[in-house]
């Protein structure tokens, strides 16, 4: 069942290629979560994205780990280090210098884990919270070298009514379309009558999921492609199939 649900997500992936240019990246990315990941079988043109590295903040303390389970790729594949960051509602964040200095370079040093060739941040922040993560990024993209890509996760809605993403030093932003409110399905309606983000900054990536598709998937982006559970040989093999 999981694989014809995900032949049916990436089927939008056929439309894309017909209108979009030619581009120097694989159209397609498969994220890589925090479970066992062999992602051999999707060979070197398709791109992974894996998490890399999780940092909590609470109060005015950090903490933090790397991966725990095993990823495995296709030799060449271009891969992302995705660092997750969230913040713990149980105690008022201090965001003091010191601890910003901190959350950065931890987010560096995950960032730089041998191996990968660009950087990814997912945080999902309160509308209080968000010069929090204008400021990760700005830090993160501050300490990169310029030729590394920094892409940024967003809530769908960030892209929709909400303008204070366009202060993101990021190179892409992903407004992520699944696991949304009660707004999601207007969205998708939306998407699917060929309509776009409200927000052009927004309109050069696009997360989806397995298990919630999409009846069409805007043309001219890179397509990132989450799975709840761990990438099997049949979801690898559905994916390749409906790719252009």
């Amino acid at each position: 069942m999981r694989s014809s649900a995900l032949a049916f997500v990436v089927a939008g992936l056929v439309a894309l290629a017909a209108t979009a240019p030619a581009r120097a990246q694989p159209a397609l990315v498969l994220w890589a979560w925090e479970r066992p990941e062999d992602l051999r079988g999707a060979g070197p043109d398709v791109e992974v994205a894996a998490v890399v590295g999780f940092v909590q903040l609470t109060g005015a303390s950090l903490w933090a780990r790397g991966r725990r389970f095993p990823l495995m790729t296709a030799p060449g594949v271009r891969r992302t280090a995705v660092v997750h960051v969230q913040i713990d509602p149980a105690q008022p964040l201090a965001w003091t210098p010191a601890l910003r200095a901190r959350v950065a370079q931890t987010v560096l040093a995950y960032a730089r884990t041998p191996g990968f060739q660009a950087v990814q941040i997912d945080f999902e922040v309160r509308e209080s919270q968000r010069q929090v993560l204008l400021d990760l990024v700005h830090d993160v993209r501050a300490g990169l070298r310029r030729t590394t890509p920094l892409s940024m996760n967003a809530l769908a809605s960030w892209c929709e009514t909400e303008t204070w993403v366009d202060g993101a030093q990021a190179d892409e932003i992903v407004p992520m379309v699944f696991r949304m409110g009660s707004e999601g399905e207007r969205l998708k309606a939306r998407l699917a009558a060929g309509e776009d983000f409200a927000n052009p900054r927004c309109r050069a990536a696009i997360g989806i999921s397995t298990d919630t598709p999409l009846a069409r998937i805007p043309g001219g982006r890179r397509v990132y492609v989450f799975n709840p559970h761990s990438w099997t040989p049949a979801d690898i093999a559905a994916a390749l199939r409906s790719r252009p």
